[in-house]
């Protein structure tokens, strides 16, 4: 199986530096975008520098070059080397100035000789996986909030303030604590179904973009590279101030489907997005979900003194929010590519 790789990473609007770093074919970039078409085995990764920390893009930037001479395979003991990578940017805070305690996330996908998948997380940075038009996360935030609802400290995680909810609990470099290194292998075979995808992104973009935003822009006829970037670049539309990553993995068959996915050609210099979606429809699996799916997705978690009795108008209301939401994301993302196609004139 062939794959093909793209990432972009900016600064964002608000931050002076960029404490993300991305992994593609051996490169590592801090800025910008790249791409490759490579076979397996290979690595990719994001890493996003500890916030609060000193030189955290450097932590960021030294695990991934660690992890970017990695010759890895079937045989590798990716909590070896992941352990190795946290004690050697320990090392380098002592000896670096202005660089003590630097700290890194670390989200990676490993595909092997095979062309079997891992996900190699510590932090909060996300893995999530798109097929058959859905996104589902694969990837757990090793979050004070998730540590808490995980214990059974709270019920939900939603009552915590956002700086405790969103703490991490694990990270690479760290002197106080060794990271917990999850490893998750990919259940199906990546690539049998068509739109088979990895998306890895900072937090940055998962904490400002929804599952319904993710679907609707990943599954919008554009070249890949197009769809990653206008989803990092909706993060900030949508009120993002941190530094922004996203990175796709997808597999593809032959020559003739790699162009099929990058293809900007098959596109009129200036793209009608409205003309685009009238013609792909990406409404239509939104507005064909079962009703009962809906109401599992949308009603509130039931408290323990009561329950609630969904009526015929509840339901009505339900299909008529989740459509409006479709609707303002559809919008945001047609604003986003039509200020993409101003620019270029």
């Amino acid at each position: 199986m062939n794959y093909y790789l793209f990432g972009y990473t900016d600064k964002g609007g608000y931050r002076d530096n960029n404490e993300d770093a991305v992994l593609i074919d051996r490169e590592v970039f801090t800025e910008g975008t790249y791409e490759a078409a490579v076979r397996a085995p290979l690595v990719a990764a994001i890493c996003d520098g500890v916030g609060g920390e000193n030189a955290g893009e450097l932590a960021a930037k030294h695990c991934l070059l660690h992890l970017s001479i990695l010759d890895y395979d079937s045989s590798t003991d990716m909590e070896r080397v992941v352990m190795n990578i946290h004690g050697k940017i320990k090392r380098k805070s002592v000896y670096e100035e202005n660089a003590a305690n630097m700290q890194t996330t670390l989200c990676a996908l490993c595909i092997d000789e095979e062309g079997k998948g891992l996900c190699v997380n510590v932090g909060d940075s996300r893995m999530y996986r798109y097929v058959n038009g859905r996104i589902r996360q694969i990837s757990i935030d090793q979050s004070y909030g998730n540590f808490l609802y995980e214990h059974g400290r709270v019920d939900k995680i939603s009552k915590l303030s956002p700086e405790h909810r969103k703490a991490i609990v694990s990270s690479l470099g760290s002197t106080q604590n060794e990271p917990d290194i999850a490893q998750t292998p990919l259940v199906s075979e990546f690539g049998e179904e068509p739109d088979d995808m990895i998306i890895i992104v900072s937090d940055g973009v998962s904490d400002y973009v929804s599952l319904n935003e993710f679907e609707i822009g990943l599954g919008m006829d554009l070249p890949i590279s197009d769809k990653l970037i206008a989803i990092a670049k909706l993060a900030l539309i949508n009120g993002s101030t941190d530094n922004v990553s996203i990175l796709g993995v997808k597999p593809y068959i032959d020559d003739e489907e790699l162009r099929a996915l990058t293809d900007s050609g098959k596109f009129e210099e200036t793209v009608n997005i409205n003309d685009m979606l009238t013609e792909n429809d990406p409404l239509s699996d939104i507005l064909s979900i079962d009703l009962d799916e809906i109401i599992g997705k949308k009603a509130p978690e039931p408290e323990p003194e009561h329950h609630e009795i969904v009526s015929p108008e509840d339901i009505e209301l339900e299909a008529h929010d989740l459509f409006m939401q479709a609707q303002a994301s559809l919008s945001r993302l047609s604003q986003l590519f039509n200020d993409e196609e101003k620019d270029k004139k």
